[in-house]
């Protein structure tokens, strides 16, 4: 493997496991409305996932790198949500990356064909 297939390797497997591990702080006690909820969240992250990926083949216009910046400041303030929307943000995530590793794989399969 090259170095950037193990630091994407690593990368991936700490999102998911962020995912994961906070899905489980948050999951415990939640009511069946939390969980729809959620579960809607997940579908907004894989559509989500669809449109950039085709905006990302036509590609980006030069304003789309400065998305980051209120998404990492937004990160700063996400303790301080309900349960509630915690864990519907944690599954938009999951929706999101769950989507990139089927889209991965779907392509690593293509590949060995």
């Amino acid at each position: 493997m090259t170095r950037n297939a193990l630091l994407g390797f690593a990368l991936i497997t700490f999102c998911v496991a962020g995912i994961v591990v906070g899905i489980t702080r948050v999951a415990p006690g939640s009511s069946a409305g939390d969980v729809g909820i959620a579960l809607a969240a997940a579908a907004f992250g894989i559509a989500a996932f669809v449109v950039v990926l085709r905006a990302g083949r036509r590609g980006n216009p030069p304003w789309a790198k400065w998305l980051i910046v209120p998404a990492l400041v937004g990160a700063l303030f996400i303790d301080r949500l309900s349960e509630r929307w915690q864990l519907a943000l944690l599954a938009l995530a999951g929706g999101y990356v769950g989507a990139f590793l089927a889209s991965v794989i779907m392509r690593a399969v293509r590949m060995t064909r």
